[in-house]
């Protein structure tokens, strides 16, 4: 058994403070990535980082799940620095990194069975604390007696069951309530994206109420005010483009009369949810 004294102070521990470093690092440009919607960078074609990480999964109670890497990790650096006594470092980074490991797993199947779409970030950050926990598994020092290995085991079990019940249980909840908001916002945000746009008034009941399918998801949604008395009004567009009725949607070159349904946008456009 490698020695409790070297074992960690020597090759164990530069591993675990440089997959630290790099599990930071990762965290840290996923965070950036999410709050600056900018395009992922090295990303494997059709590989989807950008899928996921617009996904609702990508946070809990508002806070990216990327940002929690980055706490991970840096309390598992500090930890690989600090002066304290080997057992209780080991079992606190082994705690950690547990948790880290259940999480990633549990993130991992979101993306392959829910989202549907993989981010190879976060499949690195995976693989790097799973890497972590085998090397404290194989530095594992002996244990005092008031934390026998049962107790780590039945401590273990504790750790992972309330990682994945309360990841599914918060997360649940919260698209649950959102589900309606994020179809909302992923249509409009489509609608821009293929350069679809509605034609309307600002005194026309129709278009109003079409806005209020939308809710505050219309302000993704390119509108032409075709009367000149409205707000950043642009009539002259709207009699180029023939415009009589409104509201009047064009997605993909055809016009539509009328306020549509958000499914019936959603299937004219071209839009999976």
């Amino acid at each position: 058994m490698v020695n409790q004294g070297t074992g960690f102070k020597n090759k164990t521990r530069v591993i675990i403070l440089i997959l630290s470093a790099l599990g930071i690092a990762v965290s840290l440009y996923l965070t950036y990535l999410y709050f600056s919607n900018a395009e992922s960078t090295f990303c494997l074609a059709g590989s989807g980082c950008d899928t996921v990480r617009e996904s609702p999964y990508s946070e809990i109670l508002g806070i990216p799940v990327s940002l929690s890497g980055v706490i991970g990790y840096s309390l598992i650096f500090a930890l690989s620095l600090i002066s304290i006594s080997y057992r209780v470092r080991w079992i606190l980074l082994y705690f950690l990194s547990l948790a880290g490991v259940t999480f990633s797993l549990y993130f991992t199947y979101i993306e392959l069975f829910v989202i549907k779409a993989i981010c190879v970030y976060c499949l690195a950050s995976a693989v790097i604390i799973m890497v972590i926990l085998i090397m404290l598994l194989l530095t594992k020092p002996k244990l005092s007696p008031k934390i026998s290995f049962a107790k780590l085991i039945t401590l273990s079990g504790i750790i992972v069951v309330v990682v994945l019940f309360s990841s599914f249980f918060i997360q649940s909840k919260e698209l649950s309530a959102r589900s309606n908001d994020t179809f909302q916002v992923g249509l409009s945000k489509h609608l821009r994206k293929i350069g679809a746009a509605m034609y309307g008034t600002y005194w026309c009941p129709h278009c109003n109420a079409q806005k209020e399918l939308f809710g505050g998801a219309f302000n993704h949604i390119k509108y032409v005010e075709c009367d000149s008395r409205g707000d950043r009004a642009n009539p002259a567009l709207c009699a180029e483009k023939g415009i009589r009725r409104y509201p009047t949607w064009e997605i993909k070159g055809r016009f539509y009369l009328g306020a549509k349904s958000l499914q019936e946008l959603s299937e004219l456009s071209g839009y999976v949810f």
